[in-house]
């Protein structure tokens, strides 16, 4: 039997680690990643990661003809609130309950991300808290 060499051995390995990085290198040479920075921000504030406050501040605009449903599809969308039913039936009961008839009034509607669905409420139902 051969003895291995110590020097054969250190030879073997350095030729192995620089064809390694060789192959690595020729691999990754045309490489583009997929997501940037503002793309994985975007898919975290989707799947509720983040804050939707943490983005700044939250536009949410309601046209005249759009339906109770709609503005609560527009709130879900955004992150705001998370049962669409449940604040929808919220609105109209406080609606009722209202003195005087309170109607969601077309506009654009800004929202911090951190108000509670009585908070969205509030500022929906109350006049003046638009801008046009």
């Amino acid at each position: 039997m051969t003895k291995l060499h110590g020097k054969s051995v250190l030879l073997g390995m350095g030729i192995g680690t620089i064809l390694t990085a060789l192959l690595g290198f020729i691999f990754f040479l045309g490489y583009q990643p997929e997501m940037d920075e503002a793309k994985i921000r975007e898919l975290a504030y989707q799947y509720g990661m983040v804050d939707p406050g943490a983005m700044g501040s939250i536009t949410v605009t309601i046209m005249k003809d759009d339906t109770l449903l709609d503005v609560t599809e527009k709130l879900a969308s955004v992150g705001l609130i998370k049962q669409e039913d449940m604040v929808s039936f919220q609105i109209r009961l406080a609606s009722l309950k209202a003195k005087e008839k309170k109607d969601i009034i077309p506009g654009t509607y800004e929202f911090q991300g951190n108000e509670g669905q009585e908070e969205i409420i509030g500022i929906l139902l109350s006049p003046g808290n638009t801008s046009p």
